[in-house]
């Protein structure tokens, strides 16, 4: 690759959803933010449905939704298999699209009908090198991470409580977990944590999106919190100890993350919102 051709090479955003966002377009917070990342008017998005195995309401439901909000083009599809993966119809839709939005369901769906497809392929290119903006909600979220979760008891921290894969590696040597006010999930993440303290944990609750910019930082929106284990500096027992035996973790820093904060990937530290200070007259 040329000096030139690296010059021009731009990260697109990245939008993650815990699940369960508003739909109601008189008090929406996160979808329009997702809309306008992706163009706004102009915006042509796919609505990808690999992650259920009956996405057609789902696709319906976001299609008409995206359309009020005011999408240019909205193109769906529910990508039942790897060859359709691979098909001409689907990455030459993905070629007039400025943003792919990954639906719910079931994440291990999505790896399993794109990892490694040209489909896969050209989403991973096109974002990391063209600026092509990706969302995902609920397992549409939780597949983006390097490591992803794909089962959890979550009752409490130990090794046989959680299954694991490779996530699509939107997000490096970080685990997204979503619904994160559900019960469990705080157990089920520090678990992943237990076992690789230099992962980043990051929760986000439904109705919460962590709105990533290319510069590694992000920002949260929504009604809930977004949590972020850091455990870097922590201490574990979970080599010693038998899947089903409880394990330990110390000095695990949390941050708790309501709308407007934000958070710096690459730094590893909380970012306040900025304060408008308004002059006196």
């Amino acid at each position: 690759m040329s000096g030139t051709e690296k010059g021009r090479r731009r990260r697109g955003r990245l939008l993650l959803i815990g699940g369960n966002e508003d739909m109601d377009e008189r008090d929406m917070r996160i979808l329009p933010v997702l809309v306008g990342h992706a163009g706004g008017a102009d915006a042509r998005i796919l609505i990808c449905g690999a992650a259920s195995s009956n996405p057609r309401p789902t696709l319906e439901a976001f299609r008409r939704v995206f359309e009020k909000i005011g999408v240019g083009e909205v193109h769906c599809s529910e990508l039942n298999s790897r060859e359709e993966a691979n098909g001409d119809e689907l990455c030459d839709m993905l070629e007039r699209c400025t943003g792919v939005f990954f639906t719910g369901g079931d994440q291990l769906r999505i790896t399993s009908l794109m990892a490694g497809t040209r489909f896969g392929k050209r989403v991973q290119e096109r974002h990391t090198r063209e600026g092509l903006f990706v969302a995902g909600t609920s397992a549409g979220a939780a597949a983006a991470s390097s490591t992803m979760i794909i089962r959890g008891i979550g009752d409490t921290v130990k090794r046989e409580a959680v299954e694991l894969a490779p996530g699509l590696g939107f997000l490096r040597d970080i685990t997204v977990d979503t619904h994160f006010d559900r019960g469990g999930r705080v157990h089920r993440l520090m678990t992943v944590l237990a076992q690789n303290p230099a992962t980043l944990g990051i929760g986000i609750d439904s109705d919460t999106a962590v709105d990533l910019a290319p510069n590694g930082k992000f920002t949260v929106l929504g009604r809930g919190v977004v949590m972020v284990f850091d455990g870097r500096d922590t201490h574990t027992n979970a080599a010693e100890v038998r899947g089903h035996e409880a394990i330990s973790l110390t000095d695990l820093k949390l941050h708790v993350l309501s709308e407007k904060y934000g958070f710096d990937l690459r730094a590893r530290v909380p970012v306040p919102p900025v304060v408008e200070r308004v002059s006196a007259a």
